[in-house]
């Protein structure tokens, strides 16, 4: 075999590899996209749900006579939003799982307590609160990508500081330094060899 038959042999095994490479690229990064949006409606139904329940609580909790039929009628609408949030949220996820069970003990809890609507009126700031956790923790998920959020947990796990976690505009920043690092040194030690 001649040289310019392994240059030939070189360049095509090249071209199908980057090919190949560009193709899974492309694949990986439609899933990405495609769950992305998934995640983006599922958020957005989440959403819908954790505002109609905050709307049941208040009618329930409104109702003078809790023993009465409008009192049952709007309990049942308010369970009705605790199971659709159930399946929405994970419960072994801490915030998640905390959330459900405020969801879940609002409705028992104000059943037989006179000044409802008071007690309520200091609870609600800390059921809200805790919504709008559950769905910022979710929107950090659908912003960063599985990956860059899995990592971020692991990095809570291990009590890192804040500006440790990873963002994709850090990851593209740090990209871009680690090329240029290596730009350098390969230019470093190109220019050493010459010299020699």
């Amino acid at each position: 075999m001649s040289d310019s038959d392994s240059v030939t042999l070189l360049v095509g095994a090249g071209a199908t590899a980057g090919a190949f490479l560009g193709i899974f690229v492309t694949a990986l990064l439609s899933r990405a996209s495609a769950t992305s949006t998934l995640r983006q409606d599922w958020i957005n139904s989440l959403r819908a749900v954790l505002s109609k329940y905050l709307t049941h609580a208040e009618i329930f909790i409104d109702v003078p006579d809790k023993n009465s039929e409008e009192a049952y009628k709007a309990k049942i609408a308010l369970i009705e939003y605790v199971h659709q949030a159930k399946l929405y949220l994970n419960e072994s996820e801490k915030k998640s799982g905390d959330l459900l069970q405020l969801m879940q003990e609002l409705p028992s809890k104000y059943s037989k307590v006179e000044h409802a609507a008071k007690e309520y009126q200091n609870e609600k700031p800390k059921i809200s609160s805790l919504m709008q956790d559950v769905l910022k923790e979710e929107w950090n998920r659908v912003r960063d990508g599985e990956i860059l959020w899995s990592i971020n947990n692991f990095f809570k796990l291990i009590r890192l500081p804040k500006w440790f976690y990873i963002s994709r505009i850090r990851l593209f920043w740090v990209c871009v330094l680690l090329i240029a690092l290596y730009a350098a040194y390969r230019f470093c030690t190109y220019g050493v060899v010459v010299q020699a």
